[in-house]
């Protein structure tokens, strides 16, 4: 049986309006007990399970796109991406920015669940999952990871770059044209491109023979300021070095600005690659070497792969996509 506005308000104490205001995240009239005490009695009863009960047979033909950083230019393209698939179908993609906070991302979650929308896509901004990342599947909503996974999320298929094979690949190419001390900045420590990237620098370094330091990993939070205050940390530590790998091209932007205040040439003294091709990579000075990641192909099958999801169909994919190096000027 399907639990109803009145029954809840009954069980509550409240009013059927104050029902309603907590499930429209009306922020007026209702105190924050009582808004507690109304999702509490709403998750006792089920109700969101009659919402997805609801969802199979009225589509709101819409899903939701959740990043971490509006502002990372790097998104911009899958953001693109996504819109245009979905588009396709007559879907209309709803965009959550989350700030890279994994709170925040728990309550958009709840709050989507809530809101009868037909299917997720989530770039995760934290490395582990709550409870709250299980709501989706528990009540009859297609989730799909892009980007990035989450440790202990396997049951949601995934698409993403092989990050590993990317820094390998661009480690690699450093030491070929002579580096010997190679910098690894690295952008939030436990996210899972940052763990895939970082082991592809140290798995280059092993096979070519060049000594593991930790003083070479600097992390730079994916921001252009993350990597200029790496390179200054470098300097006041006295450590010297001939390359560096950023994991963005913003931070390898920054790490640019830094390297050339304190008058190292590029190429010349230190070779710089970055990571993501974003559009102002090849506007630098001079032009930024950098490693192409997929985002349009990434952004175009995930967003098929939850359409198929969408339509009842079954899917248990992992997709990974291979990235492809772009020599430019910041390397020789």
């Amino acid at each position: 049986m399907k639990v109803t506005l009145e029954e809840i308000a009954r069980n509550a104490g409240v009013s059927k309006a104050t029902v309603s205001r907590v499930l429209n995240d009306n922020p007026n009239g209702v105190g924050a007990e009582t808004r507690k005490r109304v999702k509490q009695v709403m998750e006792k009863m089920g109700y969101a399970n009659t919402m997805a009960e609801d969802c199979k047979f009225v589509r709101s033909k819409s899903i939701v796109l959740m990043i971490p950083d509006v502002t990372n230019p790097y998104f911009a393209s899958i953001v693109k991406s996504v819109e245009t698939r979905a588009m396709q179908d007559d879907y209309m993609v709803i965009l959550s920015n989350t700030d890279f906070m994994p709170e925040k991302e728990a309550e958009y979650i709840t709050k989507l669940v809530a809101k009868r929308v037909d299917g997720i896509i989530l770039i995760s901004s934290g490395t582990h999952c709550s409870k709250e990342h299980f709501r989706p599947q528990k009540y009859g909503i297609p989730m799909v990871m892009l980007d990035r996974k989450l440790a202990d999320l396997e049951n949601y298929p995934s698409v993403c770059a092989n990050n590993m094979f990317a820094s390998y690949s661009a480690c690699e190419m450093l030491i070929k044209k002579g580096a010997k001390r190679v910098v690894f900045i690295s952008g939030n420590e436990n996210i899972s491109t940052s763990v895939e990237r970082y082991e592809g620098y140290r798995n280059a370094l092993e096979k070519y023979g060049l000594p593991f330091e930790s003083r070479y990993v600097k992390y730079g939070q994916y921001t252009v300021e993350g990597g200029y205050n790496a390179i200054m940390e470098l300097e006041k530590e006295d450590v010297k070095y001939d390359a560096v790998m950023a994991a963005n091209d913003l931070m390898a932007l920054g790490a640019m600005k830094a390297i050339k205040e304190l008058s190292y040439r590029v190429p010349d003294d230190v070779q710089i690659i970055g990571c993501d091709n974003v559009t102002f990579s090849q506007f630098c000075n001079p032009p930024l070497s950098t490693i192409q990641q997929p985002t349009t192909e990434m952004g175009r099958r995930a967003t098929e792969m939850l359409l198929r999801m969408i339509n009842g169909e079954k899917v248990n994919e992992n997709v990974r996509i291979q990235p492809k190096l772009i020599l430019r000027e910041t390397t020789k």
